[in-house]
């Protein structure tokens, strides 16, 4: 069996000649394929001539409606901005002009001095006028009306005050009265209290030392299972209490000593109903319920 490989490459002589007879053969297989016609028809059809392969009504429709908005919001844009150049800008300030001078400046300058001397001259008036009502005299008037009702009444006294109010007290300064200081009670519990049965249709003298005492408070209270007419009354320094019962036409007294009733004053803060709160009635003697009535 002959070597075909072999017998085939000794078909040339040299290798510059086999390389010449490869071109040759390249150029020619080049050359047949350009000459080749396809099979298959790669023209343009013919109905790519007809208009609406030509012309897109669609996107030509869709860039019309595009085009109309945009000039549809540069005309709002446009309008915005020539409104806004026509108002006056908020921060610049503008040079008022000046307003011409007053014709009767000098007229009502003199109108406002001949009011301000009226009112002047109506203030002095007004401030050296004496009064007509005097407070004195009605005081002095109270004063008296209340020792004649007082020397009228067959029994205590009593004003229509609510039970949770009473006047506050007045520390008075007046001279030691040496026998009422000899004669006062403590203010302690059982030693201070003094009772002093009244009988219906019977009244009490006046001292004149009492004319100097004041009634701080009038009220009815109920003490315990009785209800009692309450007064209390003060010359600045002792408190006298006087509780009335009206079924048993007796009265309990009890005199409170100055320093007690300092005391109690300071601790109730003036309010004499709280003091009068701290009574009680151990059998037939008033007492005060305090510890500064037992310290004392």
């Amino acid at each position: 069996m002959a070597d075909r490989g072999r017998v085939g490459s000794l078909v040339f002589s040299s290798k510059s000649c086999a390389e010449k007879e490869w071109r040759k053969a390249h150029e020619s297989h080049r050359a047949r394929i350009k000459q080749v016609k396809p099979a298959t028809d790669m023209s343009a059809p013919s109905t790519m001539k007809m208009d609406h392969f030509r012309s897109n009504l669609k996107k030509e429709r869709l860039l019309e409606d595009r085009y109309m908005e945009i000039d549809r919001q540069n005309r709002v844009l446009l309008k915005r901005m020539s409104e806004a150049m026509r108002k006056p800008n908020p921060y610049v300030v503008e040079k008022k002009e000046a307003a011409p001078p007053s014709l009767n400046r000098s007229g009502r300058k003199m109108e406002m001095v001949r009011i301000t001397k009226d009112n002047a001259r109506l203030l002095r008036s007004i401030q050296k006028v004496q009064p007509v009502y005097s407070h004195k005299k009605w005081e002095e008037h109270y004063q008296k009306s209340g020792r004649h009702l007082k020397n009228c009444c067959a029994y205590p006294v009593i004003t229509r005050m609510s039970r949770g109010s009473s006047a506050p007290s007045v520390m008075m300064q007046i001279a030691s009265d040496p026998a009422a200081a000899s004669g006062a009670i403590p203010g302690s519990g059982a030693p201070s209290s003094v009772q002093s049965p009244v009988k219906g249709g019977a009244s009490t003298s006046v001292a004149p030392e009492e004319e100097d005492r004041r009634f701080v408070l009038k009220e009815g209270l109920r003490i315990g299972e009785t209800y009692y007419l309450l007064e209390m009354s003060t010359d600045g320094r002792t408190l006298n209490v006087s509780a009335y019962d009206g079924e048993s036409k007796t009265s309990l007294e009890l005199v409170i000593k100055e320093k007690v009733h300092r005391q109690l004053y300071r601790e109730c803060n003036g309010d004499y109903a709280q003091i009068a709160a701290m009574l009680r009635v151990d059998g037939s003697r008033l007492i005060l319920d305090s510890p500064l009535a037992q310290g004392g």
